[in-house]
């Protein structure tokens, strides 16, 4: 009997941990705890000799943990998030009247550039002599482009004029 109700309470945590893909943080807190708490309270109920009291238990005391975690994390998320929108509406005011900008000197920079360098040559090539159609051509030289070359690395300095950021 303590077997299938043991089995019950995994599936029951399962379908919780599996389920909570489309909630808010207080409702994923909720059905992570509820699984976790009738697991834990199964277990220690096993011990004691009443599962299934454990079980219940432990989902109603595993669910109001978890309900009070999750809320209290989305509290935390939604104050982070009105933070962040309050200071970036105070640096979109300060930014429009001038202040809050900071001015740059005008300065050197090193940039990194890169070029090609070319090294083709011409090398000369004897050709043999052969038939082309009804044509006969003569053995000759022939000055032929080998290419090659590689990329170059290399800094330069640059003027940065003055500036706001």
């Amino acid at each position: 009997m303590s077997r299938k109700i043991f089995l019950a309470v995994i599936c029951v945590a399962s379908i919780a941990i599996l389920t909570t893909g489309c909630m808010t943080t207080t409702q994923k807190g909720t059905a992570v705890g509820t699984g976790a708490g009738a697991a834990l309270g199964a277990g220690i109920g096993a011990l004691v000799g009443d599962p299934a009291l454990g079980a219940g238990i432990g989902a109603g005391a595993g669910a109001l943990g978890g309900a009070l975690i999750g809320d209290n994390m989305d509290k935390k998320r939604e104050a982070a998030e009105k933070a962040e929108l309050e200071r970036q509406l105070e640096m979109e005011r300060k930014s429009g009247s001038g202040q809050g900008q900071n001015y740059i000197e005008g300065h050197y920079e090193y940039v990194k550039k890169r070029k090609w360098v070319d090294t083709s040559k011409k090398e000369r090539v004897w050709v043999e002599e052969r038939l082309e159609g009804d044509r006969r051509i003569e053995g000759h030289y022939e000055d032929r482009n080998v290419p090659s070359g590689y990329w170059q690395e290399y800094e330069e300095k640059v003027w940065i004029p003055a500036h706001y950021e």
